[in-house]
């Protein structure tokens, strides 16, 4: 079975990929950048040769064409996609181009896969952000009520995906997943970026008063995750993926904080709250877990210290990095 990640460059896309390889599944991944730096992605530390082949690098907005025709040529089984535009707040800056990204140009592409006679199932990995705040815990079957571009464009492309299945059999299936967190993930996400703060005395703005609450899950659970939708989802379904820990960020700011020693007002500032954040994403996942055997292994303070490990013997190359968001097409 040949499986390709569409965004493998992304903190989860390259968790996911790294498991495969490791497991010798025939996997390929399409990216718009190189392989990250070993500092971020431990794993691939001489083994740089062994993805040569694997890793094919096109953008959704700068060379659309030849991704298609590479996918094409590699005529995958199961497609994963993590490809798109992602951060909520500056989706409204520019809106137009979440929308060019993530809509217009993802739908040319599903357009191109859905004529492929060897395709069996096509994953996307989407967003609680579709459903917008809400206290009461959401099964799949819930409306969209987005707040931000960023959550249009997702909610957009998952009902397309829905008319697809529809008119056309498109075997498309949706995994909604809580944050993500763990090891190699981007510096600008707010676990890694606390953690960075604790130890270098750098100072991390909290937007607002840090009242939001959300859950978050391991990579090694979105891992498994996938593949209970690989082996046992269903074409044309969709499944919620949570941890059963909520807190909200002033919580989680505090509990890095006391991983490491730190007193939270040694390194927090506060800002202001983001434009249209949502307090709540509750995802029910009862589906998943009777549908899929699915539930999360990996509880959030072990899965802390992971990261922290990691955040500990790369301090330095890390603190070199830019910690914070840098737009790219």
């Amino acid at each position: 079975m040949k499986i390709l990640i569409l965004g493998v460059g992304s903190f989860a896309g390259q968790s996911l990929f790294s498991n495969y390889l490791k497991n010798g599944v025939d996997v390929y991944g399409i990216n718009r950048s190189e392989p990250k730096d070993e500092y971020y992605w431990p794993w691939i530390k001489d083994r740089r040769k062994d993805i040569e082949h694997r890793w094919f690098k096109y953008s959704l907005t700068q060379n659309l064409e030849d991704m298609i025709e590479k996918i094409g040529q590699l005529k995958p089984q199961i497609i994963i996609d993590f490809m798109g535009q992602g951060m909520v707040a500056q989706s409204w800056a520019n809106p137009d181009l979440w929308y060019l990204t993530n809509i217009t140009n993802k739908s040319k592409l599903i357009n191109s896969i859905q004529k492929s006679n060897t395709l069996e199932k096509y994953i996307r990995i989407s967003t609680p952000e579709v459903y917008g705040s809400n206290e009461k815990y959401l099964t799949e079957t819930n409306s969209f009520n987005p707040s931000t571009p960023y959550a249009v464009s997702h909610a957009a492309i998952d009902m397309h995906l829905r008319c697809l299945y529809k008119e056309k059999s498109f075997p498309y299936m949706i995994g909604r997943f809580a944050n993500f967190y763990g090891i190699g993930q981007q510096l600008y996400r707010v676990i890694p970026r606390l953690f960075l703060s604790c130890k270098t005395n750098k100072k991390f703005i909290l937007d607002g008063k840090g009242s939001s609450r959300r859950s978050f899950i391991f990579s090694d659970d979105i891992i498994s995750a996938i593949n209970a939708m690989i082996k046992f989802g269903t074409i044309g379904e969709e499944y919620n993926f949570s941890s059963n820990e909520e807190l909200s960020i002033l919580e989680l700011v505090e509990k890095i904080c006391e991983l490491n020693f730190i007193n939270k007002s040694e390194i927090i500032n506060y800002g202001p709250e983001r434009p249209g954040k949502d307090k709540f994403y509750r995802l029910n996942i009862d589906k998943a877990e009777n549908e899929l055997n699915w539930v999360p292994q990996v509880f959030l303070n072990e899965g802390l210290k992971k990261v922290s490990n990691w955040i500990e013997k790369y301090t330095e190359e890390l603190s070199n990095e830019s910690w914070n968001y840098i737009h790219k097409t």
